[in-house]
């Protein structure tokens, strides 16, 4: 079977404060990019589990970069290794990812691809899991994982991980750019967050619930004047007008 995993971006990040486990509690508000998927195929086998990353599909709308990453950490094998452990299923799995997200973007890629894998693993082998039972395995997975189990527009909380959804929002509506790579944050997501000065930080909780009520109603000028993202902390220069970083970076979107 084939299924797909979109990108998200965040349209507002709130860093409340690090919590003793070494986690930061945030508040954000995810938003699934429709133009922006990998391809998933997923089929039992009879040799033995295997996950691959393939090039992108063709008519690509972004460029694939560099796809190696160590099995080891590749979300997708998690998931796939979680679901067979929690249903001890003893059937071979293999899953090949047409990676049309960039690694390491922003985007959530590797945590819509672990969704995507749990919801199909779900469908192969007729198990009809409920959302509420794919969200649950979702967050032994990732903090992003279970936004991509329901999709569209949603808060998160917590560590991003206990979700709420939102009414999604119409593209007509608002339209949304994506630039991977465009940003000067480089690091990895646990340094960014090592970086933040969190006197900085979490001084944006009343815009967060402006953009809530403007994405309920449909209010596009309210929308964009509440889009914030604390990361954004972290560069010399502000970004241009309705330009915000996806998440920890370094891809940043615009909207129009």
């Amino acid at each position: 079977m084939q299924i797909t995993a979109y990108a998200k971006v965040n349209l507002c990040l709130d860093i409340l404060g690090k919590t003793p486990s070494g986690y930061h509690e945030i508040s954000t508000i995810f938003h699934e990019i429709k133009n922006f998927k990998d391809i998933i195929e997923i089929n039992k086998t009879k040799l033995s589990d295997e996950v691959s990353i393939a090039k992108g599909v063709k008519k690509s709308p972004i460029q694939t970069h560099k796809t190696e990453i160590k099995l080891s950490e590749n979300l997708a094998k998690k998931a796939l290794d979680l679901f067979k452990k929690t249903f001890k299923i003893k059937d071979f799995v293999s899953i090949k990812i047409h990676k049309n997200i960039p690694i390491s973007s922003g985007l959530g890629g590797a945590s819509s691809d672990a969704a995507a894998v749990l919801k199909g693993l779900s469908e192969i082998f007729k198990l009809n899991l409920s959302e509420k039972r794919l969200m649950f395995l979702a967050e032994q997975i990732g903090m992003d994982v279970p936004f991509f189990i329901i999709g569209g527009t949603a808060l998160g909380t917590h560590y991003g991980e206990k979700i709420t959804k939102l009414p999604d929002i119409n593209p007509s509506l608002l339209k949304i750019k994506i630039f991977p790579k465009s940003s000067p944050l480089k690091e990895k997501t646990s340094q960014a967050y090592a970086a933040l000065d969190l006197s900085k930080c979490g001084k944006n909780k009343a815009k967060t619930a402006l953009l809530i009520t403007a994405i309920k109603t449909g209010n596009k000028a309210l929308i964009l004047e509440n889009l914030h993202n604390d990361f954004e902390t972290l560069l010399e220069k502000p970004l241009p007008k309705n330009t915000h970083l996806s998440g920890s970076g370094p891809s940043v979107f615009n909207c129009i």
